[in-house]
């Protein structure tokens, strides 16, 4: 594997790993009602769009 393939692969893990923990933290919200849940999905929502907007470095 290219060294492109494994860091688009990695990229791309990475993503719908902070997306699954979105999808987590907001169901937590709905239940608890806990402001820290809200933050703590919006702080992953921070750091998804930290990773998308990263410049590519080869």
């Amino acid at each position: 594997m290219h060294s492109d393939q494994v860091r688009d692969t990695l990229l791309t893990m990475e993503r719908q790993f902070h997306k699954d923990q979105i999808i987590q933290r907001l169901c937590t919200r709905e239940r608890c009602r806990d402001d820290r849940d809200l933050l703590s999905a919006l702080s992953t929502v921070h750091e998804l769009v930290a990773i998308e907007d990263a410049p590519l470095v080869i």
